[in-house]
């Protein structure tokens, strides 16, 4: 038997999270996997999981596997509404931001080279998100981050979410999908 010597690859895996202080909101989701991490892309989803900077739901794990693809160095993961818990009623949407909410998607912004709008079909299915999710990206533009936008579509130019099956292993990203105007 011939005995291959095989050197390890190192990496150094970091997360960081920022909740408000009774941990009911959840800011901002930062793993980076290469150190330091030059190369950010922020992911803009509708409403935190369960990850916790050490627990990872499916949707941070796809989300990183497909920012890593990417050639990225680490993500930002921010939602349009903070508040954990939620599941896309109505009533708890009312109260799904605080204060805090945009300013840390403006400051991260600022920090990162892309920006991917991943929300899918849920705006165009619920009011309340498709109003918050045009003022982020209206805050985005106003901030002067309209060249990062990019957003997250399926093969076929369809807004996509980072769970649906179309986008789990390779994502499309485009600048301004006719669908996302609408």
């Amino acid at each position: 038997m011939v005995e291959t010597k095989v050197a390890p690859t190192m990496f150094d895996l970091k997360g960081n999270v920022k909740f408000n202080k009774s941990r009911t909101h959840r800011y901002e989701l930062m793993i980076t996997w290469k150190q330091p991490a030059k190369k950010l892309a922020m992911v803009i989803t509708n409403y935190p999981g369960q990850s916790d900077g050490v627990v990872m739901d499916l949707t941070t794990m796809l989300v990183v596997n497909q920012v890593s693809a990417l050639g990225f160095d680490g993500v930002v993961m921010v939602n349009l509404f903070s508040k954990l818990g939620l599941k896309g009623h109505p009533k708890e949407l009312i109260e799904g931001t605080d204060s805090v909410t945009d300013q840390v998607i403006l400051l991260s912004a600022n920090d990162v080279s892309q920006i991917i709008i991943a929300t899918g079909s849920f705006p165009k299915q619920n009011l309340l998100a498709a109003e918050r999710q045009s003022e982020i990206i209206d805050g985005i533009k106003k901030a002067g981050f309209e060249k990062k936008l990019v957003f997250l579509c399926d093969s076929t130019g369809k807004l996509a979410h980072p769970l649906a099956a179309k986008v789990r292993k390779q994502w499309e990203l485009i600048e301004a999908p006719t669908e996302a105007n609408k």
